[in-house]
């Protein structure tokens, strides 16, 4: 449990099997049965760019970006700062089953320029989903524009659209429709959790395989961030790249989905 991440002293986790435990001290361990630990293996190709300013990371489907109370071990993150020496930080996130491209600060001094990016909604950060229904509009495009909240279910915490929520705000267009099922370029103009998911779902076309939102699906969850860039800001340089999505895509989707070229380069 130590080795996965599940013990802390006081309030911060503890990965040391000696840490010496002082008087008034509070330990404690948070597991899952069965304790198992299988850590996933690293790929190389997962980094796209590495410099001493920023690193740029092609997240797997199926990594949570950030380890869970009990474990962290299998994070993308943390296996980012075991196979990339030195400083990694981190300013964004992408849901579990979500794949594509991540942005991190190799160096101290560029934090805050990241972090102002991101804050300031500088960042341009383009997704490919695949999504369930029929096209809900008029033109091959539109601006979803839906306020989004909080809502406490049973189950946990779920986001939904609410007139008291915060902004939120997603441009999609349509790039190739077959078999029930939509290939769609997205670009939140907002950073709000799911925000892709839940305004999709709004439309009528929830993501393929979303179980959250829409219904799960036998080839997996299909959302990719295909494409993101940034302007030069402070000590951090401009930035500009591009993913195609993960081949089982291309294995498990319609033939008219195989053949655009989105699925291809990764252009959206």
């Amino acid at each position: 449990m130590i080795a996965m991440g599940g013990a802390y002293v006081g309030k911060r986790r503890c990965k040391q099997p000696d840490r010496m435990i002082r008087g008034g001290e509070r330990v404690a361990a948070y597991y899952r049965l069965p304790v198992t630990m299988e850590p996933p293996e690293f790929d190389p190709a997962w980094i796209v760019a590495d410099n001493r300013r920023y690193l740029v990371a092609d997240k797997p489907a199926g990594l949570p970006t950030q380890g869970r109370r009990d474990a962290d071990y299998m994070a993308f993150y943390e296996l980012l700062k075991q196979h990339a020496p030195g400083y990694v930080g981190l300013h964004h996130r992408l849901d579990q089953d979500t794949s594509g491209l991540m942005l991190f600060a190799r160096d101290r001094a560029v934090n805050a320029d990241i972090g102002r990016v991101f804050r300031e909604g500088l960042a341009d950060k383009r997704y490919l989903a695949v999504a369930r229904g029929a096209w809900p509009f008029d033109e091959p495009s539109a601006l979803i524009d839906a306020p989004i909240g909080p809502r406490r279910e049973p189950s946990g915490t779920r986001q939904i659209i609410d007139p008291a929520g915060k902004p939120a705000r997603t441009e999609i267009a349509l790039l190739a429709q077959a078999e029930g099922l939509l290939l769609v370029a997205a670009k939140p103009l907002t950073g709000r959790t799911h925000q892709i998911r839940v305004h999709l779902s709004h439309c009528g076309a929830p993501v393929y395989g979303d179980a959250l939102y829409g219904e799960p699906a036998d080839g997996g969850f299909f959302l990719h961030c295909a494409g993101l860039a940034w302007p030069a800001s402070g000590a951090l340089p401009a930035g500009r790249y591009r993913s195609p999505p993960p081949r089982r895509w291309r294995d498990a989707l319609p033939p008219a989905f195989q053949d655009h070229a989105s699925l291809g380069t990764g252009e959206c």
